[in-house]
């Protein structure tokens, strides 16, 4: 009897980071603003790439910095008991997916899931 078929590696990976990237969306994460060709992580299990990244100009660091300012006098703002909600809501999608992100942790630091 032949053994099923297996995904070969980087179609895993590649199947893991879509759906990473979906989670990152949902979180607010504009994935525009950090892909690009700039630096490369690579998987210490097998050298196989993660993702392409891109490198801030001092510009772009200025204005990530406005923005996180700018959020933080918004934020603080909100009402004790909205932000406990908010942060409710963002610690339920994290845990809806805690296995595709543990898999993700696992590929970034080479360590093997149990």
């Amino acid at each position: 009897m032949k053994a099923p078929s297996r995904p070969p590696p980087e179609d895993k990976l590649k199947g893991l980071l879509m759906n990473i990237d979906l989670l990152l969306g949902q979180l607010g994460v504009r994935l525009d603003d950090i892909r690009g060709n700039d630096f490369h992580a690579r998987s210490p299990i097998d050298g196989l790439p993660i993702a392409g990244l891109r490198a801030d100009t001092a510009g772009d660091v200025a204005r990530k910095i406005a923005a996180a300012h700018a959020a933080f006098l918004a934020w603080r703002r909100v009402p004790a008991p909205r932000r406990g909600e908010l942060a409710r809501v963002y610690a339920e999608v994290l845990r809806e997916n805690k296995d595709q992100l543990g898999r993700l942790v696992s590929i970034e630091t080479g360590k093997i899931l149990q």
